[in-house]
């Protein structure tokens, strides 16, 4: 029952009724309508009010950035240095290649894969995209 009620107000949302009357019905139940009930009828009324956009365009704030501390010179001496874009690139060029490479060998293998299959394709990819095994 409640969920036919749920149902029966989620499609009359778009009326936008502006006052909402529970009624008494002749059988001992309840109805809930826009229009006010009969004499004697009514068991509880809401006024809803009408939501009206404002016409002035709202201005969104810009975000700020996040503030950076200090780093102390000791830990900027500890951390490594990154490597230059074209190392990274290869780097995920040869990670994309270990992919493809998986994908195919799984595509060949179809349902017959076993679970060493799946293992021994994804330790490949883990070991060229995690750098793993690289000095």
């Amino acid at each position: 029952m409640r969920i036919c009620l749920f149902v029966l107000l989620m499609l009359a949302w778009p009326a936008a009724a502006q006052s909402v009357h529970k009624c008494a019905d002749s059988r001992g139940g309840h109805s809930y309508q826009s229009q006010p009930c009969a004499q004697g009828e009514a068991l509880k009324s809401w006024d809803i009010p009408v939501y009206a956009p404002s016409t002035t365009p709202a201005t969104v704030p810009k975000p700020r950035a996040p503030r950076r501390t200090a780093t102390p010179a000791s830990q900027r001496a500890a951390t490594a240095p990154r490597r230059p874009a074209a190392s990274r690139d290869s780097q995920h060029a040869r990670c994309l290649a270990a992919r493809a490479s998986r994908d195919s060998a799984l595509q060949k293998l179809g349902n017959q894969r076993r679970y060493d299959d799946l293992r021994r394709l994804n330790e490949r990819v883990s070991a060229v995209c995690n750098h793993r095994g690289r000095q």
